[in-house]
Protein backbone atom coordinates (compact mmCIF):
# COMPACT_ATOMS: atom_id res chain seq x y z
CA UNK A 1 0.00 0.00 0.00
CA UNK A 2 2.81 1.98 0.94
CA UNK A 3 4.30 1.93 -1.95
CA UNK A 4 1.41 2.49 -4.29
CA UNK A 5 0.77 6.00 -1.95
CA UNK A 6 4.43 6.70 -2.99
CA UNK A 7 4.10 5.97 -6.46
CA UNK A 8 1.40 8.00 -6.94
CA UNK A 9 2.67 10.71 -5.25
CA UNK A 10 5.77 10.77 -7.16
CA UNK A 11 3.16 10.84 -10.82
CA UNK A 12 1.67 13.78 -9.20
CA UNK A 13 4.70 15.47 -8.27
CA UNK A 14 6.41 14.90 -11.50
CA UNK A 15 3.03 16.41 -13.45
CA UNK A 16 2.79 18.84 -11.24
CA UNK A 17 6.36 19.98 -12.57
CA UNK A 18 5.46 19.90 -15.80
CA UNK A 19 5.06 23.25 -15.75
CA UNK A 20 8.61 24.10 -14.92
CA UNK A 21 10.75 24.16 -18.23
CA UNK A 22 14.06 23.97 -16.61
CA UNK A 23 15.02 21.02 -15.66
CA UNK A 24 17.48 21.34 -13.18
CA UNK A 25 14.87 23.60 -11.46
CA UNK A 26 11.99 20.80 -11.68
CA UNK A 27 14.51 17.97 -10.13
CA UNK A 28 15.36 20.20 -7.30
CA UNK A 29 11.76 20.66 -6.54
CA UNK A 30 11.34 16.85 -7.13
CA UNK A 31 13.61 16.29 -4.67
CA UNK A 32 12.55 18.91 -2.16
CA UNK A 33 9.37 18.07 -1.62
CA UNK A 34 10.05 14.21 -1.51
CA UNK A 35 12.03 14.98 1.10
CA UNK A 36 9.91 17.67 2.70
CA UNK A 37 6.78 14.93 2.62
CA UNK A 38 9.06 11.99 3.88
CA UNK A 39 9.78 14.18 6.83
CA UNK A 40 6.03 15.33 7.56
CA UNK A 41 5.29 11.23 7.28
CA UNK A 42 7.77 10.48 9.78
CA UNK A 43 6.51 13.12 11.79
CA UNK A 44 10.02 14.55 11.67
CA UNK A 45 9.69 18.12 12.16
CA UNK A 46 12.96 18.89 12.92
CA UNK A 47 14.09 17.92 9.21
CA UNK A 48 11.07 19.65 7.79
CA UNK A 49 11.61 22.43 9.72
CA UNK A 50 14.99 22.85 8.05
CA UNK A 51 14.00 23.10 4.18
CA UNK A 52 11.80 26.52 5.47
CA UNK A 53 13.25 30.11 5.37
CA UNK A 54 11.99 32.61 7.73
CA UNK A 55 12.68 36.27 8.56
CA UNK A 56 13.00 35.67 11.90
CA UNK A 57 12.60 32.95 14.77
CA UNK A 58 13.46 29.84 13.12
CA UNK A 59 11.86 27.61 16.13
CA UNK A 60 8.99 25.32 14.83
CA UNK A 61 4.98 27.27 15.21
CA UNK A 62 4.03 24.36 17.06
CA UNK A 63 4.88 23.81 20.83
CA UNK A 64 8.14 20.96 20.43
CA UNK A 65 7.12 18.97 23.18
CA UNK A 66 3.40 18.57 21.17
CA UNK A 67 5.23 17.72 17.90
CA UNK A 68 6.91 14.69 19.55
CA UNK A 69 3.28 13.62 20.36
CA UNK A 70 2.36 14.05 16.80
CA UNK A 71 2.14 10.83 14.39
CA UNK A 72 1.27 11.73 10.72
CA UNK A 73 -0.85 8.63 9.28
CA UNK A 74 -1.55 10.52 6.09
CA UNK A 75 -0.05 13.15 3.55
CA UNK A 76 -1.82 13.81 0.43
CA UNK A 77 -0.85 16.52 -2.17
CA UNK A 78 -4.30 18.04 -3.33
CA UNK A 79 -3.08 20.83 -6.01
CA UNK A 80 0.22 22.58 -7.39
CA UNK A 81 0.14 25.75 -9.15
CA UNK A 82 3.28 27.12 -10.19
CA UNK A 83 3.60 30.84 -10.28
CA UNK A 84 3.57 32.80 -13.71
CA UNK A 85 7.02 33.22 -13.73
CA UNK A 86 8.11 29.86 -12.43
CA UNK A 87 9.66 30.99 -9.49
CA UNK A 88 7.09 29.57 -6.66
CA UNK A 89 4.82 26.58 -6.58
CA UNK A 90 1.69 26.98 -4.06
CA UNK A 91 0.84 23.87 -2.90
CA UNK A 92 -2.19 22.36 -1.22
CA UNK A 93 -1.90 19.04 1.03
CA UNK A 94 -4.34 17.23 3.45
CA UNK A 95 -2.35 16.10 6.29
CA UNK A 96 -4.19 13.39 8.11
CA UNK A 97 -2.53 13.12 12.37
CA UNK A 98 -3.04 11.60 15.90
CA UNK A 99 -1.98 13.11 18.75
CA UNK A 100 -0.34 9.84 20.72
CA UNK A 101 -2.07 11.43 24.03
CA UNK A 102 -5.57 11.12 23.00
CA UNK A 103 -5.06 9.02 19.46
CA UNK A 104 -8.23 10.62 17.81
CA UNK A 105 -7.60 10.82 14.16
CA UNK A 106 -7.33 14.50 12.91
CA UNK A 107 -6.99 16.21 9.55
CA UNK A 108 -5.62 19.26 8.14
CA UNK A 109 -5.21 21.63 4.96
CA UNK A 110 -1.98 22.76 4.77
CA UNK A 111 -1.09 25.63 2.22
CA UNK A 112 2.21 25.78 1.41
CA UNK A 113 4.51 28.30 -0.83
CA UNK A 114 7.81 26.41 -2.13
CA UNK A 115 10.29 29.68 -3.56
CA UNK A 116 12.97 29.01 -6.12
CA UNK A 117 16.63 29.82 -5.01
CA UNK A 118 18.24 31.00 -8.22
CA UNK A 119 22.06 31.33 -6.64
CA UNK A 120 21.83 28.15 -5.15
CA UNK A 121 19.61 25.85 -7.41
CA UNK A 122 17.39 24.95 -4.50
CA UNK A 123 13.94 25.50 -3.39
CA UNK A 124 12.89 26.15 0.31
CA UNK A 125 9.17 27.04 2.00
CA UNK A 126 8.79 30.14 3.20
CA UNK A 127 5.32 29.30 5.04
CA UNK A 128 5.93 27.76 8.52
CA UNK A 129 5.02 24.19 9.92
CA UNK A 130 1.64 23.31 10.01
CA UNK A 131 -0.20 23.77 13.37
CA UNK A 132 -1.77 20.28 14.61
CA UNK A 133 -4.47 21.13 17.08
Amino acid sequence: MNRIITFLMTAILLQACAAVDDSKKSISLDQTLYYYESAMRWADFESANRLRRYAGDPAPTTDPAKLKRIKVTGYEVLSTVPSDDESEVYITVNISYYDADNLRVRSLTDKQVWQYDAKHNSWYISTPLPVFK
